[in-house]
């Protein structure tokens, strides 16, 4: 899935020209809290609310402006790339660019995070389970003969490090939502099972899910 594939234009940018009231303005109607600037078709930079919600109404954007790191995607990055930089520069959008710079339009939070659900399998049913192992006790092969032996297949797999004691971790969405045999065959096998979500995934434990794949794509 790549950036164009996501990019909505439903969402207007500013121009260098345009005052400070109508930038809060558009932030507030479509609840985000940076915008595009666009000048000559080109990306400009970006407007960030913290910079200006202090700032006289009438004032010009213009020397608001964060040019110094240029914040844009081309059509075709691949969505993880854009998520990275969204999460690790706390974003609400990431502006899109054709290869030559032109401007297309912008790519939201909220339409990454539907894009993420669906990478990690976060809205088919089943279970997620989130193992704790030394490096080089990871087995794939293994881990998919246990989880088959029960009735179930892998649907997703992330892995990352934990860098406060060096240990792997794994998170596996499984298709099936009963853990039970799966939970005892794993501690049969001396698997540290830390967290597992049943089918009905509560909002936190998404997120958790989410966070998870955030901690792999800042290895």
């Amino acid at each position: 899935m790549t950036a164009a594939e996501l990019l909505i234009n439903s969402i207007p940018s500013l121009q260098t020209t345009d005052n400070v009231q109508h930038a809060l303005e558009l932030m507030k109607e479509f609840r985000v809290t940076e915008l595009p600037v666009v000048a000559n078709h080109q990306v400009a930079g970006l407007l960030y609310e913290e910079d200006v919600e202090d700032i006289d109404a009438a004032d010009s954007i213009a020397p608001y402006i964060r040019t110094d790191a240029q914040v844009q995607v081309h059509a075709s990055d691949f969505f993880l790339s854009v998520l990275k930089m969204m999460h690790q520069r706390k974003l609400s959008l990431v502006p899109v660019v054709k290869e030559d710079g032109e401007y297309l339009g912008v790519i939201t939070a909220e339409d990454l995070l539907y894009a993420a659900s669906h990478y990690n399998s976060a809205a088919e049913p089943g279970a997620i389970l989130i193992l704790q192992m030394a490096p080089n006790n990871f087995s794939i092969s293994e881990l998919g003969r246990i989880i088959e032996s029960n009735d179930a297949r892998i649907i997703h797999l992330n892995t990352w490090m934990d860098k406060d004691n060096g240990h792997l971790m794994v998170a596996i969405k499984i298709n099936k939502p009963d853990l039970q045999d799966i939970l005892a065959t794993l501690e049969r096998y001396e698997y540290n099972v830390i967290q597992y979500f049943g089918e009905n995934l509560t909002e936190e434990e998404l997120r958790l899910n989410y966070d998870h794949l955030m901690n792999y794509l800042n290895i």
